[in-house]
């Protein structure tokens, strides 16, 4: 009101401000019943779930105000460096780039048939739709019926269709966890769907992505868990301590990977792998209205996951990101040559092997997994490095250094200094090659397991089971056999002896 008393206004804010207080801090205060468990009624539960999802949108859109005011974060430097190194990569594995689809494609109604039928899988136990689905499901029916017609149109938007229609968000509530779902106008699904069917079949023929880059379908979880311990125990001389060597398990995640996805950056290395009509339909399609009732903002910076093709554009960014972690050389020498690529956790021969502190790596969308070992002067030289940057004189380090809780005193990892130290230092290290304004690992979320001579477990976590690994040469005899459940004997291929044992347990978070 123009010409208001300022104290007036003053108390007018205060009231308003400590009204909003009330309200979220009443949020998250029954939020938090929830959780627990508590005997919540069920309009409390649905109203506090509206009341997330507008705390939650409130926040997005103050995020992408200050992308759009202080943006973009990535230097040009920064820009420039992850370009080049895409770049250098793509030529080295002699990728040629996936064209857009011809209007006479062999596999074109193969792909579309595949495409329809991923998306009429979520209506196979639905009884009761709504409009939006009913209309759905007439358009994949329409869809069958008439192929050509359905290719061309697809085809039509690809390469014209660069505004969209309104994306509703609604979030599905597991009680412990909310999942965001995306309403996506049904005709403009039908074309991700195809086109995300085209990019994964084009993009594998290809060999775009490396065998560290899972999930794949030449392993399902349990087995690429059973994959991982093999092949550590199968690396050259690994359980070998007697020169002061060590062995470090780093498995850690890319934080906030999805949220700081930047559209620009991504169209433009897209256009290297991608015809660049497709890479700029994909970009534009996050460039979206996102709405949630009275509630709407235009996404400019992130990626929209609900999208049918997000799996194939997160896997290839994750893909930059690895080269960034790897370096080219060691990533070619675990890729394997682009004539005849390498299996997954295998290497041309055991000196290409062992050229790199980097034995393994592995990638499940944004969790990563690496496996080093260093010699005594290369663990000495790296924690020199870390200490000159961060003095520790007190001895500190070991304060706040994650374990895993799950196993025995005994079997968890002994907070040696010297362990303790090379663990941070892998992390620093592994941190430092990450720029900030594309993702960073944190040190809450990850966990850094040592193997030494002062440690005789090799200790991770992956796809939900807890592993602990065992080698022979450091156990008594009568622990060896074991032919209890969750245990496996791990064998070495080339003389056939048991030289390692797998413990298994579920972790916490998959039991619930």
């Amino acid at each position: 009101v123009p010409g208001l008393p300022v104290p007036i206004e003053n108390m007018i804010l205060r009231y308003v401000k400590s009204k909003a207080d009330w309200w979220t801090n009443v949020a998250h205060y029954n939020r938090e019943r929830i959780r627990r468990g508590a005997t919540v009624d069920k309009t409390v539960c649905r109203k506090n779930l509206g009341r997330l999802t507008r705390l939650w949108l409130k926040a997005e859109q103050e995020r992408q105000h200050n992308y759009l005011k202080d943006g973009p974060y990535v230097t040009p430097e920064e820009a420039v460096a992850i370009y080049t190194t895409t770049v250098h990569w793509l030529e080295s594995r002699k990728f040629s780039p996936i064209p857009f689809p011809p209007l006479s494609y062999k596999h074109d109604t193969k792909l579309l048939i595949l495409a329809l039928e991923r998306l009429k899988e979520s209506y196979s136990v639905a009884v009761r739709l709504n409009q939006l689905q009913r209309e759905e499901l007439g358009l994949i029916e329409q869809a069958y019926d008439n192929p050509h017609e359905a290719l061309s149109r697809i085809k039509r938007h690809l390469l014209t269709q660069r505004a969209f229609k309104e994306v509703g968000i609604e979030f599905m509530d597991l009680y412990s966890y909310l999942i965001p779902v995306y309403e996506i106008e049904p005709l403009e699904k039908i074309t991700d769907a195809y086109l995300d069917q085209y990019l994964w079949y084009e993009g594998d023929k290809r060999h775009l992505f490396p065998n560290w880059i899972k999930p794949a379908d030449s392993e399902p979880p349990p087995l690429l868990v059973y994959k991982w311990c093999q092949g550590i125990n199968n690396l050259q001389g690994i359980w070998d301590t007697s020169d002061g060597q060590c062995v470090v398990m780093l498995q850690t995640k890319f934080e906030k990977f999805f949220e700081k996805i930047d559209l620009t950056m991504l169209n433009r290395l897209l256009r290297l792998v991608l015809d660049h009509n497709i890479a700029d339909y994909v970009t534009a399609k996050n460039n979206v209205v996102l709405s949630y009732k009275d509630m709407s903002h235009t996404n400019s910076y992130g990626l929209i996951r609900g999208l049918q093709f997000a799996s194939f554009v997160v896997q290839y960014y994750g893909l930059v990101l690895d080269l960034l972690l790897l370096g080219l050389t060691r990533a070619s020498e675990i890729a394997g040559p682009p004539q005849k690529p390498n299996e997954f956790i295998t290497y041309w021969d055991s000196k290409v092997e062992t050229r790199h502190p980097i034995r393994l790596y592995s990638r499940y969308i944004d969790r990563v997994h690496i496996l080093f070992r260093f010699t005594h002067e290369e663990a000495r030289d790296l924690i020199q490095r870390y200490l000159t940057e961060h003095p520790d004189p007190n001895n500190e380090n070991m304060v706040g250094y994650n374990n895993k809780k799950c196993w025995p005193r005994d079997a968890r990892m002994r907070l040696m200094k010297h362990d303790v130290n090379l663990g941070r230092s892998v992390f620093w290290d592994m941190k430092n090659r990450l720029p900030r304004s594309i993702t960073t690992l944190e040190w809450e979320n990850s966990f850094v397991s040592v193997y030494s001579k002062d440690n005789p477990n090799l200790l991770f976590s992956m796809c939900g089971f807890e592993v602990r690994i065992l080698p022979k040469i450091r156990m008594t005899q009568e622990a060896f056999s074991n032919t209890r459940d969750g245990v496996w004997n791990l064998q070495n291929e080339q003389t056939k002896e048991r030289t390692a044992v797998a413990f298994l347990r579920v972790d916490d978070e998959h039991m619930k």
